[in-house]
């Protein structure tokens, strides 16, 4: 019996748009079956899931295309940053999973992280975004021109429902042209804050209104 996860295509109980607060409500869910590493998969059979959080400069996120980072060849640092300081390897078993996708056909998982510099990224946690197909598999230069990548092309399949786009207001998604998608729930006021200290500060003032209406007085902004 296979194990959660282990299987391509969607996961029951997990449709398109479904959210979960970090990786590891993700992992539980079955959804990506890896804590930290960005591909998870089999090598003789294929990737699985991947997942898109930014943590690569080199991928690049056009929607239904996205130019997909293999792993390894990076350090991490305390700040939490990444650096490329080496070739990446076909060796890897992740890499070796997403180029066996590529020869196969089969289905992807892709679920994008908050975290991404992209319009089509979460406002907050990680999102399910559907099935992709690998289209290609290739070894290229990084962006600065120093170390070997793997690089694949990711391309979704057709037929699925539109991906959400962030509007320029913290916590609205906007369906893309001629959609009449249903958005998810606004999980922040519109008053976006830029940083998380402005986002606390801004939960705090909320907690004072609810507060200071019930005994019948308002309040000043902090």
């Amino acid at each position: 019996m296979d194990r959660p996860g282990h299987h391509f295509g969607e996961i029951p109980g997990a449709p398109f748009g479904t959210t979960w607060k970090n990786r590891k409500e993700c992992f539980d869910a079955g959804v990506h079956r890896q804590m930290e590493p960005g591909i998870h998969g089999i090598q003789e059979e294929g990737a699985f899931s991947i997942v898109v959080s930014g943590q690569y400069k080199d991928d690049k996120d056009d929607g239904d295309t996205i130019s997909y980072t293999g792993s390894g060849g990076h350090e991490q640092y305390s700040d939490g940053t990444r650096e490329q300081v080496r070739d990446q390897q076909w060796s890897d078993p992740g890499n070796e999973a997403l180029r066996q996708s590529y020869l196969t056909g089969k289905p992807v998982r892709v679920i994008r992280g908050f975290e991404l510099d992209s319009e089509f990224a979460p406002w907050e946690g990680f999102r399910y975004d559907g099935l992709y197909i690998c289209k290609r598999a290739r070894k290229e230069k990084n962006r600065d021109g120093y170390y070997d990548i793997c690089r694949y092309i990711m391309e979704r399949i057709p037929g699925q429902p539109p991906l959400y786009r962030r509007s320029t207001t913290f916590g609205i998604y906007r369906p893309l042209p001629g959609s009449e998608a249903v958005q998810p729930p606004v999980p922040a006021p519109a008053s976006a804050p830029v940083t998380g200290r402005q986002r606390l500060m801004q939960q705090i003032q909320e907690s004072l209104d609810t507060d200071l209406r019930a005994m019948g007085m308002s309040s000043r902004p902090l």
